[in-house]
C-alpha cells in the first residue's frame, strides 16, 4: 500500500501580530523547497511507534529526518535563503540533520514498483489515484504541428491584426528593408514588428530570495513590476538600459534580509520597493489602474490593499471585502472578526474607480468612491482563481475562472441583480489557473490544469439554463495535484460540452497557477499566444495551433551579462529545472520578461529579459537557421501544391512517364538556349547589380530592374526566400521565367515585364496577346539577345520587315546624379557659345536625332551618331548616381556595326549568368 504523506505544515511567515492564533497553509505548501522552515508535529513516540510498524528502510529514514528537521531551530526564510545560496560551499550540515530540499527529494522517489504500479500504467485506469511511478511532465496530447483550419481563419478574419502583413508572410515576400525604402507616409508598428518574436533564452536582470508569484509590463510598457512571496512589491525602470553587474559585498548584519533588501540584486534600475502587509503565504494577483499611478494586490485573505506606482510615498489602502469592516482597522489574522475566505484575484474597473475580485468561490464588486462593496455573489463550487475584463475600454464584461473547471461571464450592468451568470465556457476537464483577455470583448484565453490552453470565442457560450442540464458532471481526475508536478492520463482530451475554439498543448500547467497572455496588440495584432510552464520553458503559439517559439529558462545567462548582446552557445549538460510563472511582453518592442523559481538547491527567484535578436546575435549557425527556413518553405509548397496547378518550369514534371534519360537530357539542353539548367541568377557585368523584379510585385506588366544583391549565397538550402525575386529559370517551353511568381518574361515598350498568360485575340499577333520573345545567352560574348517572332512594335495594318535585320541585345541603362546649379549654368553658356560659331561657320544645320521609339521599330537605319545617342554618348556613360535601381533596354542593332569601343558601353551590354547549386562546394583540403 503506497504511503500517504499527510503532513501537517506549518510555515512562518512575517506577520505585524506575533500572537497569531493560525497561519494560513498555502498553496504551494509542498513545493517551495527551500524557501520556508517548516515545523512538523511529530513526536518521538510517534516516530518510534511508526518506525516499529513499517519495515521499509526509506520510511524510516524520512520519519527519523522527520524528527530531526523539527529540533532545529527556526529563522527567517528569506534571510535563510540568502545565506544558503551565497556560502554553500562552505555550508557544513551537522549530523542527523537534512534540509527541506532533501527531505522533498526522499519524498518524490515514492514507493518500490509492485503490483499496484503495474495496473496504474495501464492507460485506461488514467484517473484511478495518483500515479508516483509517472515520467514528470508526461504529455498525453501533443502539440500541433501543422496549422490548424479555424485558427488560420481566425488569423485571417482580420480581428488579429493586419490581413495583408500575413500574405505577405505567407507568400515569402515580406521584406522589412523595402517596406521602409517603398514607404509613402506613416506606417503601422504592427507592419514591421508582427514577426519579431523573442527568441533568446534570456539573460537575469534581477533576483530575489524568495519566490515571485507577479511579473507584468505596465501598458506603456514604461516600467515593469513584481511581487514577491515575502510580500514585497518592486518597480523597475524601463525606459533605460540595465546597468553593468556590480557585486554587492558580504553584509555582516544579522537582520532579516528582507527588510533591507539585502536578498534583491538588479541590474535595472529601482523605481521604488513596498513592503507589503503580510497576508496569507503569498501575493497571488496585482492589476494597474488605466493611469498606471496605482496598483492593487491581493494575498487570500478578505483585504486587498491599494498603492501608488511612482510617486515616493508607500502608504497603502486597505480595501476591505468582509461584511465587519471596511478600511477603519485592520483585525488579527485568525480573529472572530474576519471572515475565513480568501481574495486570489484582483482588478480594476476600466475607470478606475471601482475594484472586481474572486475569491473563495466569490465575486465581489468594492465601490472605491462610495468605500463600500457593492456586489457578493456565490459565482462556482470552488476557489476563483482569476478574473478579468473581457472589454478593456467599457469594462461591462467580466470573466471569472475557477477550480471547478468553468468560465463563467458575467455583465456587470446587471451584476448583484441575477445570481445566474449571462453564460458559461465549458472546455476545461481540471481547474483553471488563469484567464486573460484580448481586450476586444470577443475573445480570451485561459490555462488549465488539463495541461491544455484554450482560446474561448464569447459569442459561443452556453446559456446558463442549458449550462445547468450538465453542470452537475464530473470529468477530473480523481486525487489529482498539479502541485505535485505530475498529471496522470485523463480519459478525456476536453469536456463533452466543449465550446472553446482552438486548444494549444506542449507546456506544464504544474506546481503553481501558471499565467497565460495574448502578445501585444500594438505590435503583433495580438496573433500569438504565450504562457510560462511548469517544466522552465515560455511557450508561445501561433493562433493557428503551431508552436512558434520555445525559449528555455535552464540557458538563461547570468546577471553579469548583456541582456542584449549575442547569445552564447547552450549551456552543456542540462540545466536545473525553473519554474516559469509568470510572462509579460512588452507593446513598445519585441522583449518578453519572465520570472522564474529557481529550483530548490539555488532557491529564490530570477527574473530574466528576452530579447528578439537578429541571425547576427544568434549562437546558431547560418546553415541551422537556412534548414529551418527551406524546411518551412517546403511544407508550404506542398501545401499550396495540393490546392494549386503546378507552376510552369517545376522540376521533376517528367519523372516516372516512362521517358529516355539521355532523350530528356539533350531535349532539356536544346531548351534551355545557352542559360544554365535549374535556377539562376542574372548579374550585370557594368553595375554588379541582379534583375529584380520591381518591388517584388507579381501583377501583369511589372518591370524587371536591376537591383543590389539581396542574397550572395548561390546554394539554395542556403538562401533567403525572400530573394526570390531575383532568381529566374527556364520553363519547359523555354520561356525565361521569374522564380517568385513563376511567370514569364516579355518587352513591353523596350523594357522587359512579367507577363502573365493571355487568351488569343485577334488580330494576332497584337500588342496584347503575340507570342513571348526568346531569350538567349552567349556564354563567350555575354550578352542576351531577344528574338521575335513578329514585328515587337505590333503595327497593325502598316507592315514593315525592318525588324527582321536587327538584331536585339538587353543593356543596362545608366544614370547620372541630378546636376546641380553650377552644372546646368556651365550647360547653357556652352550650347549659346556653340550654336552662333555653327551657323557662322557655314555648315549644314544640326539635324534631330531620331526618338528611340523611331529607332526601335526598325525602319531607320542607325547611323554611328543615333548609335552614341542610344549609349548617351560619352557624357552618357558615367553612371554615378546614389539611387539604388538602374533600368533595363532592348536595344536594337545592325549585326555588321561594329561593337563599341568604350569600355563602360561594351559592359552595360555583359552579363553573367550564374546557377544555384543543391549543395555547398567542397572545401579544398
Amino acid at each position: 500500500m503506497p504511503l500517504e504523506y499527510d503532513l501537517d505544515i506549518d510555515v512562518d511567515m512575517p506577520d505585524d501580530d506575533d500572537d497569531d492564533d493560525e497561519v494560513y497553509e498555502g498553496p504551494d505548501a509542498y513545493l517551495d523547497d527551500d524557501d520556508n522552515v517548516l515545523e512538523f508535529g511529530i513526536g518521538q513516540d510517534d516516530l518510534q511507534s511508526q518506525a516499529q510498524t513499517s519495515g521499509s528502510p526509506a520510511l524510516t529514514q524520512i520519519l527519523r529526518s522527520l524528527f530531526d528537521l523539527q529540533q532545529l531551530q527556526p529563522g527567517n526564510a528569506a534571510e535563510r535563503t540568502t545565506s544558503s545560496t551565497s556560502n554553500r560551499n562552505d555550508e557544513r550540515i551537522a549530523p542527523g540533520s537534512i534540509t527541506y530540499g532533501d527531505l522533498v527529494r526522499l519524498l518524490r522517489a515514492g514507493p518500490p514498483r509492485g503490483s499496484q504500479d503495474a495496473e496504474d500504467d495501464d492507460g485506461d485506469n488514467g484517473d484511478d489515484g495518483y500515479a508516483w511511478n509517472m515520467h514528470w511532465n508526461q504529455q498525453w496530447f501533443p502539440p500541433r504541428t501543422e496549422p490548424h483550419k479555424r485558427g488560420v481563419e481566425l488569423l485571417m478574419s482580420g480581428e488579429f491584426g493586419r490581413v495583408s502583413n500575413k500574405v505577405k508572410s505567407n507568400n515569402g515576400r515580406k521584406n522589412i528593408s523595402r517596406l521602409l525604402l517603398d514607404r509613402r507616409g506613416p506606417m503601422f508598428r504592427e507592419e514591421l514588428a508582427s514577426e519579431l518574436i523573442p527568441n533568446s533564452n534570456g539573460t537575469a536582470v534581477a533576483s530575489n530570495g524568495a519566490n515571485l508569484y507577479v511579473g507584468q509590463y505596465s501598458k506603456d510598457a514604461s516600467f515593469y513590476y513584481t511581487c514577491c512571496q515575502d510580500f514585497r512589491l518592486h518597480i523597475y525602470d524601463m525606459t533605460s538600459p540595465p546597468a553593468k553587474y556590480v557585486k554587492r559585498p558580504q553584509d555582516l548584519h544579522q537582520g532579516p534580509a528582507h527588510l533591507d533588501d539585502r536578498d534583491h540584486e538588479s541590474t535595472l534600475k529601482v523605481l521604488k520597493t513596498i513592503q507589503g502587509h503580510p497576508g496569507r503565504w503569498t501575493i497571488t494577483d496585482s492589476h494597474l489602474s488605466p493611469d498606471n499611478e496605482r496598483m492593487i494586490y491581493s494575498s487570500i485573505s478578505p483585504t486587498v490593499y491599494m498603492t501608488n506606482t511612482l510617486d515616493p510615498s508607500t502608504a497603502q489602502t486597505p480595501i476591505r471585502f468582509s461584511d465587519q469592516g471596511r478600511r477603519q482597522s485592520r483585525p488579527t489574522w485568525g480573529s472572530h472578526h474576519e471572515e475565513s475566505f480568501g481574495i486570489w484575484s484582483c482588478r480594476f474597473s476600466a475607470d478606475g474607480n471601482e475594484v472586481i475580485a474572486g475569491g473563495s468561490g466569490q465575486i465581489f464588486v468594492y465601490d472605491l468612491l462610495a468605500d463600500r462593496r457593492t456586489v457578493k455573489i456565490k459565482a462556482h463550487s470552488d476557489d476563483v482563481n482569476s478574473c478579468c475584463w473581457a472589454d478593456t475600454a467599457s469594462g461591462n464584461v467580466l470573466i471569472s475562472a475557477s477550480d471547478d473547471t468553468f468560465l463563467k461571464v458575467w455583465d456587470r450592468r446587471s451584476l448583484g441583480a441575477s445570481p445566474k451568470p449571462s453564460g458559461v465556457l465549458v472546455g476545461h476537464t481540471e481547474g483553471i489557473t488563469n484567464v486573460s483577455a484580448k481586450g476586444d470583448g470577443r475573445y480570451v484565453i485561459s490555462n488549465g490544469k488539463d495541461q491544455a490552453l484554450r482560446l474561448w470565442d464569447l459569442r459561443k457560450m452556453w446559456s446558463s439554463d442549458v449550462f445547468d442540464t450538465f453542470s452537475h458532471n464530473d470529468y477530473t481526475l480523481h486525487d489529482y495535484d498539479y502541485r505535485y508536478g505530475r498529471y496522470s492520463k485523463p480519459k478525456r482530451a476536453a469536456h463533452p460540452n466543449d465550446c472553446s475554439v482552438m486548444t494549444y498543448r506542449g507546456h506544464a500547467v504544474l506546481r503553481t497557477l501558471i499565467r497565460c497572455n495574448f502578445s501585444p496588440t500594438e505590435t503583433t495584432g495580438g496573433q500569438y499566444i504565450y504562457s510560462g510552464s511548469a517544466d522552465g520553458k515560455i511557450h508561445i503559439w501561433s493562433l493557428d495551433g503551431r508552436v512558434v517559439q520555445i525559449l528555455d529558462r535552464s540557458q538563461t545567462m547570468p546577471i553579469s551579462y548583456d541582456p542584449s548582446g549575442p547569445e552564447l552557445e547552450p549551456l552543456s549538460g542540462s540545466g536545473a529545472v525553473v519554474c516559469v510563472r509568470d510572462v509579460s511582453w512588452s507593446s513598445k518592442e519585441p522583449v518578453l520578461m519572465s520570472v522564474g523559481w529557481e529550483s530548490a538547491r539555488v532557491g529564490g527567484s530570477v527574473v530574466a529579459q528576452h530579447e528578439w535578436k537578429g541571425l547576427s546575435k544568434m549562437a546558431y549557425s547560418l546553415e541551422d537557421f537556412t534548414e529551418k527556413r527551406r524546411t518551412e518553405r517546403a511544407q508550404r509548397a506542398v501545401r499550396r501544391a495540393s490546392g494549386y496547378l503546378r507552376v510552369p518550369g517545376g522540376f521533376g514534371i517528367f519523372h516516372n512517364q516512362g521517358t529516355n534519360n539521355s532523350h530528356y537530357n539533350m531535349a532539356a539542353e536544346a531548351q534551355l538556349f545557352g542559360f544554365p539548367p535549374g535556377y539562376f541568377v542574372i548579374r550585370s557585368v557594368a553595375t554588379g547589380r541582379l534583375w529584380d523584379v520591381s518591388l517584388d510585385e507579381v501583377e501583369d506588366g511589372t518591370e524587371i530592374v536591376l537591383w543590389p544583391e539581396k542574397e550572395q549565397s548561390l546554394v539554395e538550402s542556403l538562401r533567403n526566400p525572400e530573394a526570390n525575386n531575383q532568381v529566374f529559370f527556364i520553363d519547359t517551353s523555354g520561356a525565361l521565367c521569374s522564380r517568385a511568381s513563376g511567370h514569364a518574361i516579355d518587352v513591353e515598350g523596350e523594357h522587359p515585364v512579367l507577363r502573365h498568360r493571355r487568351p488569343v485575340s485577334t488580330p494576332y499577333p497584337n500588342a496584347y496577346s503575340h507570342p513571348l520573345p526568346q531569350f538567349s545567352y552567349n556564354r563567350i560574348t555575354k550578352q542576351i539577345s531577344v528574338a521575335f517572332s513578329c514585328d515587337p512594335t505590333y503595327p497593325g495594318t502598316v507592315a514593315s520587315n525592318g525588324w527582321e535585320r536587327r538584331k536585339y541585345i538587353l543593356s543596362s541603362v545608366p544614370l547620372r546624379k541630378p546636376k546641380s546649379f553650377m552644372d546646368n549654368a556651365s550647360d547653357f553658356l556652352s550650347t549659346a557659345v556653340a550654336v552662333p560659331f555653327s551657323f557662322l561657320s557655314g555648315g549644314p544645320p544640326i539635324k534631330p536625332k531620331s526618338s528611340p521609339e523611331e529607332v526601335f521599330s526598325g525602319d531607320i537605319d542607325l547611323r554611328e551618331e543615333e548609335m552614341l545617342e542610344q549609349d548617351r554618348g560619352e557624357e552618357g556613360q558615367v553612371d554615378d548616381s546614389p539611387e539604388l535601381v538602374r533600368k533595363l533596354r532592348v536595344l536594337a542593332v545592325d549585326p555588321r556595326d561594329v561593337p563599341p569601343e568604350e569600355t563602360s558601353a561594351r559592359k552595360r551590354r555583359e552579363w553573367q549568368v550564374l546557377g544555384l547549386r543543391t549543395s555547398a562546394a567542397p572545401r579544398r583540403v
